[in-house]
């Protein structure tokens, strides 16, 4: 009963996409990807397809890539349950079960030409993590890279993989440990993301 009525929740989201904006289908009959909105929907559609994998793509994007929408809430929750239909583990309970927030300290550091490309990444990954600072230093390294202290590696890759997804340049994100520089750089944080003059957001996330 759960499962039918998600249906045509999902189904009304479908057709609400569709019917407004210029919302438009691919040849499979599937919604686009350029906003929250229609992404969700995409994923949507993909789930009661049967096609799990590509589902869960989909509502990871919704994730990253619009972290401040309010379909990124939703996205989660999916997130979890295409998880536990993948895996057939049953969804676990806890203080905040399907949150996803990094606790790790967070700071986003580039030069003064690149304040703009900071201070929008700073926002996007507020999303995200429960601590981050957007910060200016006019040594920063021109070259948009992640490092991260010793235990915060998953963290960093999580960060790194939201980049990924948010950035047209550059295409790979590099990610390496910086214990030293951090502390140099950003003292009391746990992952440092340098924004270089290489970084260009995707049309979808400016």
């Amino acid at each position: 009963m759960t499962r039918h009525l998600n249906r045509l929740i999902y189904s009304a989201i479908v057709m609400a996409v569709l019917s407004c904006g210029g919302g438009s289908t691919d040849g499979e009959g599937l919604a686009g990807s350029e906003t929250a909105l229609e992404q969700y929907a995409r994923a949507s559609q993909l789930y009661f397809r049967g096609r799990l994998t590509a589902s869960l793509d989909e509502f990871n994007g919704v994730i990253y890539r619009f972290p401040q929408s309010p379909f990124a809430s939703d996205a989660r929750l999916a997130v979890r349950r295409v998880e536990s239909d993948l895996t057939g583990e049953s969804i676990t309970v806890g203080n905040d079960p399907l949150s996803f927030r990094l606790q790790s300290r967070v700071a986003v550091v580039g030069r003064a030409p690149v304040s703009t490309s900071v201070n929008r990444t700073t926002e996007l990954l507020e999303g995200t993590c429960s601590s981050v600072s957007g910060l200016v230093d006019h040594q920063a390294p021109e070259i948009t890279m992640v490092f991260y202290a010793v235990g915060f590696e998953n963290d960093a890759s999580v960060v790194a993989d939201s980049l990924g997804r948010w950035f047209l340049r550059p295409e790979n994100i590099s990610l390496r440990p910086g214990e030293e520089l951090i502390e140099a750089v950003s003292p009391g944080f746990d992952v440092l993301v340098i924004i270089g003059n290489d970084a260009v957001f995707e049309p979808s996330v400016n």
